[in-house]
């Protein structure tokens, strides 16, 4: 890796990162009481793509797009936010926020698994065992919960098991992708790329302009959909984005998504008082476990440099 007061930055950004992801299961519940899962997405991204235009065409970031090719960008915007975002909404909607919360966490075995398939690197040691530590407390939580599922609850997984997919793509396309754009340049076509997506889609399944005047109907509503479009997908985006960029994708996902999965957890437990067991208990030890060995294992791991091979 690189200096020691980079890496703590980078830390202190996965914290950040996780305390408002990992709260966004909460605040996406209570958002979708309201709204539909296309209307949230159209509102949240709506309010990222706003704010990222004003900051660029009021010259306070700089974006450059000219003379790169665009192909790969496009398909990152395409993974994440576009199907990824529908797919974790529809899941969140069709779950607990627990369970949402720990299937999400399944993203850096996805990752391990994708990069040997699609660039065949294999992590070191350390990375492989913090996975599997952190994927094991994953799955402790989850089975014992998941005898009692319901037909609604057997679609929310299927749709997080493709979130998670989907979502392994997205981390190692933006490592691969920060070789020729900034994190600036990735984070704004995210947000720009999802506000118009998902502002088509709500139009063309009939919302019209319902979902802005529930918006503006309670200051409730705007804090949450605010909280999702500039916490969420703002700054948790440009700052996972810059560690994507920093760090191995499988290490940057192991740490990431589990800590999410810490807070979501823990948020689900003392704030929604979702049920829980010594199994819940033992999973958040093994997956806090896994952070921390991966978070060693960056230290003897590099992030792979882009090469002709992995070239999107």
């Amino acid at each position: 890796m690189e200096k020691s007061s980079t890496k703590v930055i980078s830390y202190l950004m996965f914290i950040f990162v996780a305390l408002v992801w990992g709260l966004s299961f909460l605040v996406t519940k209570e958002a979708l009481s309201a709204l539909e899962t296309t209307e949230v997405l159209a509102v949240r991204w709506g309010i990222s793509m706003v704010f990222f235009i004003i900051l660029a065409v009021t010259k306070v970031i700089k974006v450059d797009y000219s003379g790169k090719k665009l192909k790969g960008l496009l398909l990152l915007v395409l993974c994440q936010p576009c199907t990824y975002s529908i797919l974790e909404c529809t899941g969140i909607d069709r779950t607990t926020a627990t369970e949402s919360s720990i299937m999400i966490a399944a993203v850096p075995i996805i990752v391990v698994l994708e990069n040997m398939i699609f660039l065949k690197q294999l992590p070191g040691k350390k990375a492989i065992l913090g996975v599997l530590i952190g994927f094991t407390g994953v799955v402790l939580c989850i089975l014992p919960g998941a005898t009692d599922s319901t037909s609604s609850q057997i679609i929310g997984y299927l749709c997080l098991l493709g979130a998670i997919t989907v979502g392994g793509l997205y981390n190692i396309g933006t490592g691969i992708l920060s070789e020729r754009f900034s994190i600036l340049e990735i984070s704004c076509a995210m947000a720009v790329g999802g506000g118009i997506y998902f502002n088509i889609v709500s139009l063309a399944v009939g919302n019209g302009l319902h979902p802005y005047k529930v918006l503006f109907s309670s200051g409730t509503i705007i804090g949450q959909l605010l909280f999702l479009g500039l916490g969420c997908g703002v700054l948790c985006y440009a700052m996972y984005n810059y560690n994507l960029s920093k760090f191995p994708s499988t290490i940057a996902a192991c740490i990431q998504t589990n800590s999410i999965n810490v807070v979501g957890v823990v948020a689900g437990i003392l704030i929604l008082h979702e049920p829980w067991g010594w199994y819940t208990v033992i999973g958040l030890i093994l997956t806090i476990t896994g952070i921390v060995i991966c978070a060693f294992a960056s230290d003897s791991e590099s992030k792979k440099p882009l090469t002709e091979s992995t070239q999107l």
